[in-house]
């Protein structure tokens, strides 16, 4: 039976609280900007875009601070407190512009603490149970997303859909944000380790398999589209407003369910394989939202929330067991970095494509090209074993 440390226990309830909260407002951001804040979906998808480049200036430098100074704790903190202070500010938006400051506010939140927090995790991590012991982050992770996102979805019936009830639930998602915080506080503890000098490090000093995984899943983040766009296209579908954050619960839902029978599958039969068979589960959900019903847009979150259970999960697990524990932060930043900086571009061009083009193209090319990509990464996955 798999053990797991007291440490990625609390980051786990951290993580479940902290996304409680950012999912009591994340689904309903891009409908929030759309319909009462009169955004296009090219201006959507440059908030998205512009708010993962936020995560992408800061993570490598807080991965490479954290591995120079010795310390993960502090930049986790200082990470997870910016973003569960901001976003309820979400109440005050009168522009698309306001909103798009919080979002990137909580990105640059968010790219402060993921390297040095998972390097926390895996310090705490065998290789043999890596998968296991990230596939439990991310499901303690979207089990809070569920509740989060349900939360909404409650709140929005009951309130009913008006701007005033949606600025009610982003004030009403400090709660558990602050309970996230004090998990975060006084229940995580540091580890210790030598920090390597800063004229020591070589970008040789990370592995072939690191760049390997870096390639494959910087040129999937580039065709890819993130939640904005899959819960606008449900919309485009006909679903229903205040059915959106239910569809979105369904993705989390699925996505806690699988995140560990992926991560144990994934010790067992190759990270590399099962990060190619959700390159291929995307390839397929995207597939089913072209249809442009609302059960292809139902199909398509349930699809897509398998996907998620692994796409990050077992990247986190290949570097976790390749890379120097010295210098796991490090690589956890570039990887965030590179990945942030790919989707940046792929908002942005996403954006374009559906006010030019229509969903129906974004949707297509996104298909083909993780169907593409999936089956490559299973030709190559030798090239990810240690």
């Amino acid at each position: 039976m798999n053990k797991i440390d007291k440490n990625v226990i609390a980051l786990g309830a951290n993580s479940f609280f902290t996304d409680f909260s950012t999912e009591m407002i994340l689904p309903l951001l891009p409908i929030f900007l759309d319909r009462f804040l009169h955004a296009s979906k090219g201006e959507i998808g440059l908030i998205e875009g512009v708010a993962e480049l936020g995560v992408a200036l800061l993570i490598a430098l807080s991965g490479f601070y954290s591995d120079r100074i010795g310390k993960r704790k502090v930049l986790t903190i200082i990470g997870y407190g910016l973003s569960n202070i901001i976003k309820p500010f979400a109440f005050f938006a009168q522009s698309a512009a306001m909103i798009a400051t919080i979002r990137v506010a909580d990105r640059i939140g968010k790219g402060i603490r993921s390297a040095p927090r998972d390097a926390l995790i895996s310090d705490s991590a065998q290789n043999e149970s890596s998968g296991f012991v990230f596939g439990f982050h991310k499901m303690m992770d979207s089990a809070g997303a569920v509740v989060g996102s349900l939360s909404a979805f409650g709140l929005l019936w009951f309130l009913g859909e008006s701007e005033a009830s949606f600025r009610t639930i982003f004030a009403l998602s400090l709660i558990p944000g602050l309970i996230a915080m004090a998990i975060l506080i006084f229940f995580v503890t540091d580890t210790s380790f030598t920090p390597v000098p800063l004229k020591q490090f070589r970008p040789k000093s990370l592995s072939k398999q690191f760049y390997w995984l870096l390639i494959f899943q910087s040129l999937f983040s580039l065709f890819a589209m993130n939640y904005s766009f899959m819960i606008l296209k449900a919309q485009d579908n006909g679903m229903a407003l205040a059915i959106i954050p239910l569809a979105y619960t369904l993705y989390n839902l699925i996505l806690s369910i699988f995140a560990i029978p992926i991560g144990k599958m994934a010790d067992r039969f190759g990270k590399a394989t099962l990060l190619s068979v959700v390159y291929m589960a995307f390839g397929l959900g995207a597939l089913a939202m072209v249809s442009g019903d609302i059960w292809g847009a139902w199909i398509g979150f349930g699809i897509y929330g398998f996907f998620a259970g692994g796409f990050n999960a077992l990247a986190k697990a290949i570097i976790s067991d390749t890379s120097p524990k010295e210098l796991k932060a490090t690589a956890y930043g570039v990887y965030y970095t590179s990945i942030g900086v790919m989707t940046l571009l792929s908002l942005t061009i996403g954006g374009w494509l559906w006010d030019n083009y229509g969903s129906t193209t974004l949707f297509m090319i996104a298909s083909i090209a993780a169907i593409l990509l999936s089956i490559l990464l299973y030709k190559m996955r030798r090239h990810f074993l240690v």
